[in-house]
């Protein structure tokens, strides 16, 4: 809800920001910048709850790619899709880690039940676990007809389309053209996709796929997770496959065409017309686009599938990966170097010598007595008596009637 929150709220604020294309082309340069940055993490992370964090920020970014190019139905709309695949996979990396943890338990082996590389195979031991995250490895790459291809094309269609004839590519940003602004957004996104179906190709491979990792006393002890952890799973499964009816575009009338834009219509429609203004795609660029997008999902793919197809030397679980990507950046170091350390340096000093061990002490008595005090206050004032209540209620009426008066 709260790493969500922001995309509601640009969506929300629609006339807002469709009265300010410039402040709308940074959300959407933002959100573009954000999502290669994950992926590109995502791509050498080992700990199968980091590769989906990671992908989680990057798939953020381009809801805030959406709603920043004024395309608010379709940024919406890749929320809810997602919430359905990415929920799938966070659900499913559970029931493989417990899976894995029981293993080591019954062996009494101390290796990382969430090291990738300390996987494969799986597929064999928990065929329903594996076929919902294979679909929704299929959905979060973009292949079609799944839920996640709907929504993500449709936030790269609507930037190209955007990029001529609208507000958006008539304002600027730090001096850059509007329609410069949004080809090179147009661009990171096939570019992020790209690695998209890398990275999730390569956590699908290394966890279930391929010859087993965990060892052979372990391999008795796999089994699929409880039905309370796999049900739902499978219901997300499903959701994932039919999630893309709840807004079907008119290029492909499989169905009900534009539920979810329907709905949001009162909302956003005003605010979306005019971010689009004179920009449209015809028929011929509509198709030429979704081919891209799944050529270059099937390509990401395929690349994995033959850089991953048999682990490596240098992807051994007992090999630390010290990789700038495998480090985030250094991200977390400098977090932990400017922000961490010098905070828990003055806590031990200011907090731990100086207050705790002084201040403290000398007030323990005093705070002791007014603690209670005011408990038995507490205590005596709700007691459930709904005469005192209305006594009390009508005495706070009378006093702030009393000051509104008096002043």
């Amino acid at each position: 809800t709260m790493v969500t929150a922001g995309v509601y709220l640009v969506a929300r604020a629609a006339p807002i920001f469709a009265g300010a294309p410039e402040a709308s082309l940074l959300v959407s340069t933002i959100g573009a910048l954000t999502a290669l940055f994950a992926a590109t993490i995502a791509l050498r992370q080992w700990d199968i709850k980091k590769v989906l964090a990671y992908s989680t920020v990057s798939q953020l970014g381009y809801m805030f790619v959406g709603v920043g190019a004024g395309a608010y139905t379709a940024g919406v709309f890749h929320l809810v899709t997602h919430a359905f695949f990415k929920a799938l996979l966070f659900l499913g990396a559970g029931s493989v880690i417990h899976a894995m943890h029981h293993a080591y338990h019954q062996t009494h082996r101390h290796d990382d039940p969430q090291d990738m590389r300390n996987m494969g195979g799986l597929a064999r031991f928990m065929p329903a676990t594996a076929t919902a995250m294979t679909l929704a490895t299929l959905a979060i790459a973009g292949i079609p007809p799944l839920a996640g291809f709907f929504s993500k094309d449709e936030i790269l269609a609507a930037v190209f389309s955007r990029a001529h004839g609208s507000p958006l590519a008539s304002a600027t940003l730090l001096g850059i053209p509007g329609s410069m602004v949004l080809y090179t957004v147009y661009g990171v996104g096939i570019l992020t996709a790209l690695l998209t179906a890398i990275y999730m190709t390569r956590m699908l491979l290394f966890t279930f796929y391929g010859s087993n990792r965990t060892g052979e006393a372990e391999q008795a002890a796999l089994h699929e997770a409880p039905a309370v952890m796999t049900a739902p799973v499978l219901v997300l499964a499903l959701l994932t496959v039919a999630g893309g009816w709840l807004n079907l575009p008119a290029l492909l009338p499989m169905g009900p065409v534009g539920l979810l834009e329907q709905w949001l219509e009162p909302v956003t429609g005003t605010s979306a017309r005019a971010l689009s203004g004179a920009g449209h795609l015809d028929h011929t660029t509509e198709l030429v686009l979704v081919g891209v997008a799944v050529g270059v999902a099937l390509l990401g793919m395929t690349i994995a599938a033959v850089r991953y197809r048999q682990p490596g030397a240098d992807q051994s679980a007992a090999t630390k990966d010290t990789t700038l990507l495998a480090r985030a950046y250094g991200v977390d170091a400098l977090v932990d170097a400017l922000i961490v350390r010098p905070v828990q340096a003055f806590a031990g000093v200011v907090l731990d010598r100086g207050i705790d061990r002084t201040v403290d002490r000398g007030f323990s008595a005093g705070g002791s007595l007014l603690s209670r005090t005011a408990s038995l206050m507490g205590a005596r004032l709700q007691d459930g008596d709904m005469g005192k209540y209305a006594w009390m209620l009508a005495a706070g009426a009378l006093a702030l009637i009393a000051a509104l008066t008096l002043t």
